[in-house]
């Protein structure tokens, strides 16, 4: 047990690590113009379908919402953000609806999987677990296909989590820029 903690703790900081690394890399991304909103769509479906390869999504938000001043366009940012994270989630919703036994039973396995038989918990259980930056989202998609929770439950617990997540993020990427002038 001691072995896999400090294997989430590694990999915890790796992607902190890989995250505040790309936030400094020099990219223009104002030359994305009037697609600078859909280029955040598109990077967070890829990065959210992704499991094994860590996209980061995080810095791409950060920078684009840096772009916009007015509350409209970074609403619109999250709003996008949100959107394709949904997208990307769809992935695992699917690997579990296709009836693929695909995580290993554990307590929290367990208990997601209680939450996915009644759809009021599954509702909450999904928006909780898909609001904060987490690794165990990818159980609960998976949970909900397996357990057969109507998609319209799982994308919109998803999208509210998701939405709530960048927007957070978009605003921590504007204080930037008001800190930094």
């Amino acid at each position: 047990m001691p072995q896999r903690r400090n294997a989430l703790i590694g990999m915890i900081i790796l992607m902190v690590a890989i995250n505040v690394g790309f936030y400094f890399i020099p990219i223009d991304y104002t030359i994305l113009g009037n697609y600078a909103i859909a280029g955040v769509f598109g990077v967070t479906a890829l990065a959210t379908a992704t499991i094994i390869v860590p996209v980061p999504y995080i810095p791409v938000v950060m920078h684009i919402a840096q772009q916009y001043h007015d509350l409209y366009h970074l609403v619109l940012v999250a709003l996008a953000a949100g959107l394709g994270s949904v997208v990307g989630e769809i992935s695992g919703y699917a690997v579990g609806r296709s009836g693929r036994q695909a995580f290993e039973s554990t307590r929290f396995s367990r208990w997601v999987a209680a939450q996915m038989t009644h759809p009021v918990r599954a509702f909450v259980a999904l928006f909780a677990l898909s609001a904060p930056p987490n690794p165990l989202f990818d159980v609960a998609g998976m949970a909900a296909g397996a357990f057969g929770v109507p998609f319209w439950i799982f994308a919109s617990a998803v999208f509210c989590g998701r939405f709530v997540r960048m927007l957070g993020i978009v605003l921590v990427g504007a204080f930037f820029v008001v800190a930094g002038t």
